[in-house]
């Protein structure tokens, strides 16, 4: 079997983790002909996903449904590994670096479903079974930028200032929680930045 990497970017909506997703696609295409990568998002499009998006955009209180949510991320997560990360990982030879990038994984579960009221415990007990990431690259920002970047677009049932401000606090005490390779990105500096620092710890995985 040859190597694989998977990563991780995760965080508040609006701390730019979708284009950096995109930069980091698109420097490794071009960094190495030896590197096969996978770019990958959850929820997924799968029907759980879909269940997921439709209570994400037709619901108002972001309090509300915390079991429900967690029951189909977990669904929704272990789908996602058995038919699309998982069998990418593992069909690289040894010619080969398959590299999976990942926009949220149970980051954001822990931390949504813990700022919603369940027991983190619980929750970190659900996604235990679950491949860890290589690394995980959590995006930090204050939440009043957030929702200034993404004031543009129909807004999502968690994406209320309060909510945000404990949220941001549940993302920031997962090393703590967790024993991944978690590094916290400040991601309130420009986006060139931003990136830099993250190529750094990505290439130091290479």
């Amino acid at each position: 079997m040859g190597k694989s990497l998977f990563i991780v970017i995760d965080g508040l909506d609006g701390s730019g983790k979708s284009e950096i997703v995109k930069m980091l696609h698109n420097y490794l295409f071009s960094k190495s002909k030896k590197y096969r990568i996978l770019t990958t998002r959850e929820p997924t499009n799968g029907t759980y996903g879909t269940k997921i998006r439709k209570i994400l955009g037709e619901e108002k209180d972001p309090d509300v449904n915390a079991e429900n949510l967690l029951e189909l991320f977990t669904k929704d997560r272990d789908e996602h590994l058995k038919n699309v990360i998982l069998p990418f990982l593992e069909k690289s030879n040894e010619h080969e670096l398959n590299i999976v990038l990942c926009d949220r994984y149970y980051y954001s579960t822990i931390a949504f479903q813990c700022t919603q009221g369940l027991d983190v415990r619980k929750v970190i007990e659900k996604n235990e079974k679950f491949r860890k990431p290589d690394i995980a690259l959590i995006m930090d920002i204050e939440p009043e930028i957030a929702l200034d970047r993404i004031k543009y677009r129909e807004k999502e049932k968690f994406e209320q200032i309060g909510f945000m401000k404990k949220l941001r606090k549940n993302f920031l005490k997962l090393p703590s929680l967790l024993s991944d390779n978690i590094k916290i990105v400040d991601a309130s500096k420009s986006l060139h930045e931003v990136f830099e620092e993250i190529k750094k710890e990505v290439d130091k995985l290479l």
